[in-house]
């Protein structure tokens, strides 16, 4: 198979029989849902506090709490409001159903995934399916300055904005 994975990717990689590659796809997943909400809910504490939400983001790129979110995620996406990821919440979602079924079929306790999965879901301040997946972090952004912020969801938005 790995010949014919270096013809039609750029990267691959081999966890385990079959099914793995997509318990460790839902990991990702899961965890790519809990560092949007952390780190919107990072930068939302240390805004109250008088941080800049860039401030923040620069602060938490220079010490352990960093993630792909913080570094690529934020300032990309979030921060400067626009929503063109290709990933959608609806997609975040099912996959965040997945991975919260794969859970509870092997028996684990559901911690912090239960938390997460709880706060991708309607009806609570949340983006539709269609909408861009860091649209999740409107909710815990909303006090911060239009000037310092992305558009909330209650705003219109422009067509790939």
């Amino acid at each position: 198979m790995t010949a014919l994975l270096d013809a039609i990717c750029t990267q691959h990689l081999h966890v385990g029989d079959a099914g793995c590659g997509h318990a460790a796809a839902l990991a990702s997943d899961y965890l790519h849902a809990a560092h949007l909400i952390t780190t919107a809910e990072a930068v939302a504490m240390a805004y109250r506090a008088g941080v800049t939400p860039q401030a923040c983001i620069d602060a938490i790129n220079l010490g352990a709490g960093r993630s792909a979110v913080s570094e690529v995620n934020f300032p990309r996406w979030v921060l400067p409001g626009r929503y063109d990821s290709g990933i959608s919440t609806g997609q975040l979602r099912r996959d965040l159903r997945l991975a919260r079924s794969f859970v509870t079929t092997l028996n684990l306790p559901e911690g912090l995934m239960k938390a997460v999965f709880e706060r991708c879901q309607p009806p609570e301040l949340c983006p539709a399916d269609e909408d861009d997946l860091h649209h999740l972090c409107d909710r815990w952004l909303s006090r911060v300055p239009a000037q310092l912020r992305p558009p909330r969801l209650t705003e219109t938005r422009a067509p790939g904005s």
